[in-house]
Formats: C-alpha cells, structure tokens, sequence
C-alpha cells in the first residue's frame, strides 16, 4: 500500500491511480487520509454490508456487492462530512451552504454566477423580479456555473460531484486540484448499466433539482430540457483502476 505521500507524488508524475483497490483510494482521498474511514471502507469491500443503513439507500441490500461496498463508503464519508449532501427539494440552499462554509465569496462572485446564484444565497428572487429572474437562468446557466467552478478554483479547491445513485440526493466534494484530476470521471461500481463514481459537477441533474425545489421561480413548469451549453452527464465514463 501506498502512503498518502508517495500517492500524491505519483500522481504529480502521471500516474492515474494508485495501486490498492479504487474503493480504498476513493476513501483515502476523499477523507483526507483519515484511518477511521479507511478502514471502515476495507470492512465494507472485505464484507459489503446488507442493511440500508450502514448502505444508506432504500432497497439496496440485494444489489451487487461491490456497489454496497461503494455507497456504504459514499454514505460514511457524507455522515463525517467529508461530502456536502443536498436533498432535490432543498438544492436551493446548496449555496448559502457553500456561502457559510466559506467555499464561495458572495462578495467576488464572477457577474453571472452572481446574477443567478445570489438571490438563492440571500434567500428569495423577488417577486418583481421573477420573470427576468427566469430569463436570465435559461439564458446564463452554463455560464454562471463554469464561473462558480473557476470562483472555487481560486481559493484552492476543485468541485466534483459523487454520483452515488440518481435518486433525489446530490452529493459533492472539495478537493485538492491533483485529486481532482486523479478522480474526475471514474466509475468505482456499477448497477443495472448506472456507472457510479466521480463526476465532473453534474449541473444537468443540479438544474433539474432547482426547477423541482422552486416551482416555477427558476424555469416556467411547462419549459423542458437543459438551458444551452449546459454539460450533460453520460453514462459511459471509465471505471477507475
């Protein structure tokens, strides 16, 4: 097994991943190289838990055990808060959250990030507003998220998403840069063709949540789809190794 030093210098040189088994690595980096974690994530992969809780999603005691073991790590690393979970009808809050934990500035975000972003930070988009509100989400949405990811970038992190299931919870990591880089679209399990893992920021999924959690205030109920440019999620990324 690797140290966490010679892992981060591997990974300086160009090595993808490091030699143990991904699910161990994934918990080792998403941790900070906390033992309690790690170790809890070689009991998951020696023996992949049965019961929800431990797994921590409905209905998953039968799915293939190397995904328990997975959701079992995605759910303990969430539990310490080593992830920010964001249920969909509560997703407007996921930046205030960002705001308090000082990931994000509201003072110096870029000016469409802001435009978007700001008003669910403080809370409401007037209802003077709404309409224009509305506009400038469809219109701006690509852009202000690439500007919120470059914002992060620029205080020492990188954003990723933990795409554990696609049911109604998002999850997200702040990461160094080189574990970034080392686990950005890596598939670490598989169920019924849903390739789980680590993501890019899945702002497809986030925009749906939105228009799910604000009813009307973000996009009209009866418009569909993505607003242009935003990236999608797809499905076939690598599996980490």
């Amino acid at each position: 097994m690797l140290t966490p030093l010679l892992v981060l210098g591997a990974a300086t040189q160009g090595v993808s991943m490091p030699t143990e088994d991904p699910i161990i690595a994934f918990a080792r980096d998403f941790s900070g190289d906390d033992a309690a974690i790690v170790a809890a994530a070689e009991r998951y992969l020696a023996a992949p838990p049965t019961d929800e809780e431990t797994i921590g999603f409905y209905s998953a005691g039968d799915w293939p055990p190397r995904h328990r073991a997975f959701l079992a790590t995605v759910t303990l690393l969430d539990g310490k808060e080593k992830l920010t979970a964001v249920e969909d009808k509560y997703s407007y809050e996921l930046f205030a959250l960002w705001a308090e934990a000082g990931v994000i500035d509201p003072a110096t975000l870029p000016p469409a990030a802001k435009a978007l972003f700001g008003p669910l930070i403080d809370g409401a988009v007037p209802d003077a507003d709404a309409a224009a509100y509305r506009a400038r989400a469809w219109d701006s949405y690509a852009q202000a998220t690439a500007e919120l990811e470059a914002h992060i970038a620029a205080r020492g992190k990188a954003l990723l998403s933990v795409d554990a299931t696609d049911g109604d919870t998002m999850l997200f990591a702040l990461v160094a840069p080189a574990i970034a880089d080392r686990w950005r679209n890596r598939a670490l399990s598989e169920h019924q063709g849903y390739r789980a893992g680590v993501r890019a920021p899945m702002w497809d999924r986030l925009w749906a949540h939105l228009a799910y959690a604000m009813r009307g205030a973000l996009v009209a109920e009866d418009r569909e789809g993505y607003p242009p440019g935003t990236p999608r999620r797809v499905e076939e990324i690598p599996f980490a190794a």
